[in-house]
C-alpha cells in the first residue's frame, strides 16, 4: 500500500492519488502544490537525465 504522503528532503512531500503525483511544499502562509499527469512526468524524469547523463550517481548524491 502506498503511504498517503512521502518526504522527499529539502521541503518537498509527494503523494499519489492513482493518477497524479503531486507534490507539496509547506511554506509560512500555505502551502505550495504541483499536480502532475504521467505525460508530463515522464518529460521532468527526460530533462533530468539530460541534465545528469554527464554525472557519476555518486557526484549527483553529493550534489557536486
Amino acid at each position: 500500500m502506498m503511504p498517503a504522503e512521502t518526504y522527499l528532503g529539502d521541503g518537498l512531500y509527494a503523494s499519489f492519488d492513482g493518477w497524479y503525483l503531486t507534490l507539496r511544499a509547506p511554506r509560512e502562509g500555505g502551502d505550495h502544490w504541483v499536480a502532475l499527469e504521467p505525460p508530463v512526468f515522464v518529460e521532468l524524469m527526460a530533462f533530468a537525465r539530460k541534465c545528469w547523463e554527464e554525472k557519476s550517481h555518486d557526484q549527483i548524491a553529493r550534489g557536486t
